[in-house]
């Protein structure tokens, strides 16, 4: 076992195998099936019997903390139904607070009773790991110093403000899709202007969790303080839509479209 300086903690000691995200979001859809494995831009999927994982970036004490949020959060997000493997044998979402809209694949759900703050920390971690791990397949999430330090500081002490740090919004898959890890990237996304005369391109890391897509807005947006803003609300509003109408989908066929041409070559 190696040792070295904690990326979280600062602390010098033996690393630890610690996932960038949570091995409970990143289960095959059969017990002990491998999972197809994808990053953008990748030649072809890799086949993997756990999710990604980096043996040098914490040590026992950065992992308690970062376990800690997320055993907190597979019960935060199984309650609400927010992923598919809370979904029991559906397949589609099935939530009272859940709306679709009448002759498209879009929905919405406004969410209350959510521990927001923590759950904004849980997400940030997520970006932490990402940002701070040196696997190549979270090489597009990039974070230069100082935010780095100052983002490392909140998940170490448990910080969730600024909410201008890194806005959060949150997409749900409303139909289960096929099961598989697609890895972080960066990206943009259209959004309204705030006084209706079109939309803004706002840059954003865009993660993937079983069926709930997170994005990390990486310029603040004067929409930042609205209700599908995690944490700035009561009630958070989520959009949903389809799984077969879904980017995640023409990602996912992008990927298997380069993986079937490379295994021709």
């Amino acid at each position: 076992m190696s040792e070295g300086v904690c990326k979280l903690t600062g602390e010098h000691g033996p690393f630890v195998k610690s996932h960038i995200l949570p091995a409970a979001l990143t289960r095959p859809e059969l017990q002990g099936a491998p999972l197809e494995q994808f990053r953008k831009g990748d030649e072809r999927p890799i086949r993997r019997w756990t999710g990604w994982y980096d043996p040098q970036l914490v040590t026992a004490a950065g992992e308690k903390i970062l376990s800690d949020y997320d055993n907190w959060a597979i019960k935060e997000l199984n309650r609400p139904k927010l992923v598919w493997s809370s979904w029991g044998p559906d397949v589609e979402l099935m939530a009272p607070d859940h709306r679709r809209i009448p002759n498209s694949p879009l929905g919405l759900r406004r969410i209350r009773g959510l521990d927001a703050a923590r759950l904004r920390l849980f997400c940030l971690s997520l970006l932490w790991r990402a940002a701070a791990s040196s696997l190549k397949e979270f090489g597009q999430v990039v974070i230069e110093e100082p935010i780095l330090t100052l983002l490392t500081q909140m998940v170490r002490m448990g910080a969730s403000e600024p909410l201008s740090m890194y806005p959060i919004t949150l997409i749900q898959l409303s139909t289960r899709g096929i099961p598989h890890n697609y890895s972080a990237f960066a990206g943009e996304k259209l959004i309204p202007k705030v006084d209706g005369s079109g939309t803004d391109m706002v840059p954003i890391f865009r993660f993937f969790l079983d069926g709930l897509i997170v994005h990390f807005h990486r310029a603040p947006h004067p929409t930042d303080s609205s209700a599908a803003t995690l944490g700035s609300k009561e009630e958070l509003l989520i959009t949903t839509i389809a799984f077969e109408d879904s980017q995640q989908l023409e990602h996912l066929k992008t990927a298997m479209t380069e993986c079937i041409a490379a295994e021709a070559r």
